[in-house]
């Protein structure tokens, strides 16, 4: 067993295929409209050479003007790998991220005195994976993934070493952090959290604990970090701005800053999908699975600490159970557990604990599990995903291009209506000819559009009435809305002779009401609607969408897509043959019911 385990070819193709892994973990996601509004953002302080800016100039509809939002740094530098490289650019972007995380845990290892074997190469394939629901997009926040990583590893480098002084990183790091994104407010809340674990083990276990003087070290660098965080450009406002977020960290409760945010993946509860054992389980719910072992396997490694050597160490425990329980109740946090549990493992494991020889007992058991994880992500977004992308490839694929540019051409007076999800798109590519109506920044509409918004979404069915007085408080002329809002459109199509479709694409439609008809060119309109437009597409969720807007208009146009659908779409696609049998029972409804 230790033959196998030491084998200097079965580690180096480990290493060489933990990349393959991980990138296949972490395909292109489009969905993620965020990326857009932060590419507009970092597109106007580049030109503008400025750090701050009216976060209110992309929208028309009333803002809080006292809502600010700091990510200067990371908006900057995202926009700059995009202008640069397009999708592959900030495929890199995100790699390179990738890359100072795995830096820091080599580093880790080095320290301990490990190698980078089979068994830890697997460990940190199950954390990547662990983190591929919060840390997929192309966007600021990635950068919390690194600084966190880092501020990890300062902090266990400081307890095996006992350099003190490296406290004092901490200020550097936030001075940064507070202008790159804003969950630099969970690194001081890891940081509180440790000095509060320290300071019981300093009580309680004070062999092994940091030395008093150390502890007068690590707070005053906590002080300092919190006031290197009024390095931004907003000064106290950006940080009094941003009080409700530091509560809910504080008190574990939903980090949402509203009730509309509950239908936003990114506030999902990550606790119902341990019950989720289908296909589904190798997208999603194979996170908390990985998540609850590794607190389980913290617990274990706590208590036999306790019972064999009578000792413990507070801290591990504090963060670990923690950040577990905040990624639990909150997608948007998940990773940050996974990240710790590699430092807070192999600390236990080596410096607590002082294991040795554990390399040949779990190669096995490693080499099943890396085998587990590459066939059942490839199986599944083979069979599952259709038509998943990789290197940054197809974002344009995701939002309306074709739509926008239909509406950029027809310079029809706006202001224009559109839905949550794709108001960040529509920033990137109408500004200034049009401004949105919301958009998934959420934070400048929370004192009314946004209420009024996710009001009138919510309802079962919405009325042409309820369209009516919603337009009277807020005029617009024209609605793009996504196919996420099907129903929506077609109560926008069903009220009476009020609205009219100008333009759908492979994402969303472009609706105008009756006041701008006399300036559309009607017949040229109807020329650009034919189904033929998507004989290429291959995409079976898009083809989807499209497929149930048409049917209800036409139902020959219908089948043409469903036949489009049939010819391109991988028969490897699980879905296809239910879906095709769903899509011909909604052509023949819908013969019917026009006979």
């Amino acid at each position: 067993m230790e033959k196998f385990s030491s084998s200097k070819y079965l580690r180096a193709l480990f290493i060489f295929l933990l990349p393959g892994l991980i990138l296949l973990a972490y395909p292109v996601d489009g969905l993620d409209y965020d990326l857009w509004w932060h590419l507009a953002h970092g597109q106007y302080y580049v030109t503008h050479h400025t750090l701050k800016m009216d976060l209110s100039i992309f929208s028309w509809t009333p803002t809080d003007p006292a809502w600010i939002y700091n990510t200067c740094l990371g908006s900057i530098a995202v926009y700059l790998f995009y202008h640069a490289g397009g999708g592959f650019g900030l495929w890199l972007f995100q790699w390179l991220i990738f890359g100072g995380v795995f830096l820091s845990f080599y580093l880790f290892l080095r320290l301990i005195n490990q190698r980078l074997d089979i068994n830890n190469v697997t460990i940190i394939a199950a954390i990547a994976i662990a983190c591929s629901q919060s840390c997929r997009f192309y966007k600021p926040e990635i950068f919390s993934v690194l600084l966190f990583s880092w501020s990890v590893y300062i902090f266990f480098y400081i307890k095996i070493t006992h350099r003190k002084y490296l406290f004092y990183l901490y200020p550097l790091i936030f001075a940064f952090w507070v202008n790159l994104h804003g969950l630099f407010l969970v690194g001081l809340v890891f940081l509180a959290m440790a000095f509060a674990g320290e300071i019981l083990n300093r009580i309680f276990f004070s062999r092994e604990s940091l030395t008093t003087e150390a502890l007068i070290h690590f707070g005053i660098a906590i002080v300092l970090s919190g006031l290197a965080t009024l390095l931004n450009p907003y000064g106290m406002d950006y940080l009094h701005s941003l009080f409700p977020s530091i509560k809910n960290t504080f008190s574990l409760q939903n980090y949402s800053t509203g009730s509309s945010e509950k239908l936003v993946l990114a506030y999902t509860s990550l606790w119902p999908y341990l019950k989720n054992m289908g296909l589904d389980f190798f997208h999603i719910s194979i996170v908390p699975w990985i998540m609850s072992l590794m607190i389980v396997s913290v617990l274990g490694l706590s208590i036999y600490e306790f019972i064999k050597k009578k000792s413990f160490d507070f801290t591990l425990l504090i963060i670990s159970m923690a950040l577990y329980w905040k990624g639990m109740e909150t997608v948007r946090m998940s990773h940050f557990f996974p990240l710790t549990f590699f430092f807070v493992f192999f600390y236990l494991l080596t410096h607590r604990l002082k294991t040795k020889n554990i390399t040949g007992n779990a190669a096995i058991f490693s080499l099943l599990i890396f085998v587990f994880f590459f066939v059942s992500l490839s199986y599944y977004y083979r069979t599952c995903r259709g038509d998943s992308q990789w290197f940054g490839q197809g974002l344009d694929d995701f939002v309306p291009v074709e739509e926008v540019a239909f509406l950029k051409q027809s310079k029809l007076p706006g202001p224009i209506f559109n839905d949550y999800l794709i108001g960040g798109y529509l920033i990137w590519k109408l500004y200034p000819d049009y401004k949105v109506f919301i958009d998934s920044r959420n934070g400048p509409y929370l004192k009314e559009v946004s209420p009024a918004y996710f009001d009138l979404i919510s309802k079962p069915v919405v009325t042409g009435e309820q369209i009516r007085r919603f337009r009277t408080k807020y005029p617009f002329n024209i609605a793009v809305i996504h196919y996420m809002q099907l129903p929506l459109i077609f109560s926008f199509l069903g009220d009476g002779h009020e609205w009219r479709l100008l333009y759908f694409g492979k994402n969303a439609v472009v609706l105008v009401h009756q006041s701008l008809f006399p300036l559309v060119s009607w017949e040229e309109v109807n020329a650009q609607l034919s189904p033929v437009r998507f004989k290429n597409v291959s995409n079976p969720d898009i083809l989807v969408n499209v497929f149930n807007f048409y049917v209800r208009l036409n139902p020959n146009a219908g089948r043409y897509i469903h036949d489009i659908f049939k010819h391109n779409v991988s028969d490897n696609y699980n879905q296809k043959h239910k879906l095709l049998i769903v899509m011909d029972e909604q052509i023949r409804l819908k013969q019917e019911s026009i006979r």
